[in-house]
C-alpha cells in the first residue's frame, strides 16, 4: 500500500514538473512563405521606402553580430537591431534574424573580422585566427564559448521570442554548419584546414569530424530549449571538416526538432536530378517543415538568370528564399535600375514560395504567440 501511495505521489510530482516547463510550442508565422531582402548588416538601402512598399516581398533578414551586441560581458546593446527592424514593422511587413557566429574578415566591415566579443576570449575560450584575413574564427566545442554563446542566444530570446512579427531565427551553429567559412580561405590558402584541425580548445580537445556531429546536436538542443515560441532555422551547407559527410543526419535531427532548414547557396541549376535519378533530402524535409534558401550570388539585374534561381527554388519546394538588394531592386518600381521583367519574376517566386507553404506539413495558421 505504501509503495502504490509513493507511486502515486510520484506521477502527480512528475505531472506538475512538466506542467511547470512547458514544450516549445513554435508555430509558423503567417505570412507562411515569401520572398525576403536580404538586409545584411551593411547593406544601407535597408529602410529604402519603394523596396518597403514592393508587394512581391514579404519581409527582411537581417544578420546579428554578437559582438557588435554584448561588447561588454552580461550587458546587451539592441539599439542598432531595433532601428533595423522598426521601419519593416510599420510598414506591415516581417522579418527575419541570423545570428552569424563564424564570418569572413574579407566581407567589408572590419566588425566581421570579429564576430565574437573580446571578452570571450579573455574569459579562456581559444579560437583560430586566419591571419591573412585577420579573421577570429570561434571553436564552437570550445566550453567556456559555448557557455557565452548559449547565454547569448538566451538573451536574444528574452529580447524577442515570440514577437509575432518575426518569422523564424537562424540560429545555424558554426558558418552554414561548417567549422567555419571556406570560400575564399580555402580559395587562397587551403593548407589553413590542417592548422586549423590542430588548434586545441580551452580543454585540449581538437577538431574531428565527430566532435563537429556532437557540438552541431548540443547546439540545436540548446536553442530548442531557449526559443519556445519563434521558429528556428538551421542553414545545411557543409557535414564537418572533410565535406558534407553528416549533412542529412544533422538535417535530419533538425527536422526531428521541428527546425527549418536549408542553404545558403541557390543557382539556377540547383538541385536538378543526379543521373541516378535521386531527389535532394530536402524534397523529403519540405514535407515535413519549411525551407529556407538564399541566392548563391546577385542576378545582377538580368531577369532571367533571376527567373533560373525562382525555378530552382520552385524545383526544391522552397517557402522563404533570401534575395540580394540588388535583384530587388530591379524589381521595384521608381528605383534607377527598374526592369518591369525583374518585377514579373519577383511576382513568380512571390507565387511559388506561396503555394509550397500550403502545401507544408506545418502550414496551419498560427494562433498569434506574440508577446
Amino acid at each position: 500500500m505504501k509503495h502504490t501511495a509513493a507511486l502515486a505521489f510520484a506521477m502527480v510530482l512528475a505531472v506538475l514538473v512538466a506542467a511547470a516547463e512547458p514544450a516549445s510550442v513554435r508555430l509558423p508565422r503567417e505570412p507562411g512563405a515569401g520572398l525576403l531582402y536580404y538586409a545584411k548588416a551593411d547593406y544601407a538601402l535597408a529602410d529604402n521606402q519603394a523596396v518597403l512598399a514592393n508587394p512581391h516581398i514579404t519581409g527582411a533578414l537581417f544578420q546579428v553580430i554578437w559582438g557588435e551586441v554584448e561588447k561588454e560581458n552580461g550587458v546587451c546593446d539592441w539599439r542598432q537591431v531595433d532601428q533595423w527592424i522598426a521601419p519593416w514593422l510599420k510598414a506591415g511587413k516581417k522579418v527575419a534574424l541570423r545570428v552569424l557566429w563564424s564570418t569572413s574578415g574579407y566581407w567589408p566591415k572590419p566588425y566581421y573580422k570579429t564576430p565574437t566579443p573580446v571578452w570571450v576570449w579573455q574569459a579562456g575560450a581559444k579560437f583560430a585566427l586566419h591571419k591573412p584575413s585577420g579573421t577570429e574564427i570561434p571553436l564552437i566545442w570550445d566550453p567556456v564559448y559555448k557557455r557565452y554563446a548559449w547565454r547569448f542566444l538566451e538573451q536574444c530570446a528574452a529580447r524577442y521570442d515570440g514577437n509575432a512579427s518575426l518569422l523564424f531565427v537562424d540560429v545555424t551553429p558554426g558558418a552554414e554548419t561548417n567549422p567555419y567559412r571556406f570560400g575564399t580561405i580555402d580559395r587562397l590558402n587551403p593548407e589553413f584546414k590542417t592548422q586549423f584541425a590542430k588548434i586545441k580548445t580551452s580543454d585540449g580537445r581538437t577538431y574531428s569530424d565527430e566532435l563537429w556531429l556532437a557540438t552541431i546536436k548540443e547546439w540545436v538542443d540548446a536553442a530548442d530549449r531557449t526559443f519556445r515560441k519563434t521558429p528556428l532555422l538551421v542553414t545545411l551547407n557543409k557535414g564537418g571538416l572533410q565535406g558534407g559527410g553528416h549533412l542529412a543526419e544533422i538535417g535530419n535531427y533538425c527536422v526531428s526538432k521541428k527546425f527549418y532548414v536549408g542553404q545558403n547557396g541557390l543557382g539556377g541549376h540547383s538541385y536538378r536530378e543526379t543521373a541516378g535519378g535521386r531527389a535532394s533530402p530536402f524534397v523529403g524535409w519540405s514535407r515535413q517543415t519549411k525551407l529556407f534558401f538564399e541566392m548563391a550570388a546577385s542576378a545582377r539585374g538580368d531577369a532571367k538568370e533571376l527567373m533560373a534561381v525562382m525555378q530552382a527554388a520552385e524545383r526544391i519546394r522552397c517557402s522563404y528564399l533570401n534575395v540580394y538588394p540588388e535583384d530587388v531592386l530591379s524589381g521595384t518600381r521608381g528605383q534607377p535600375e527598374f526592369d518591369p521583367a525583374c518585377e514579373k519574376v519577383l511576382a513568380y517566386g512571390a507565387a511559388v514560395m506561396s503555394r509550397h507553404a500550403k502545401s507544408s506539413a506545418d502550414s496551419k495558421p498560427n494562433a498569434n504567440p506574440g508577446k
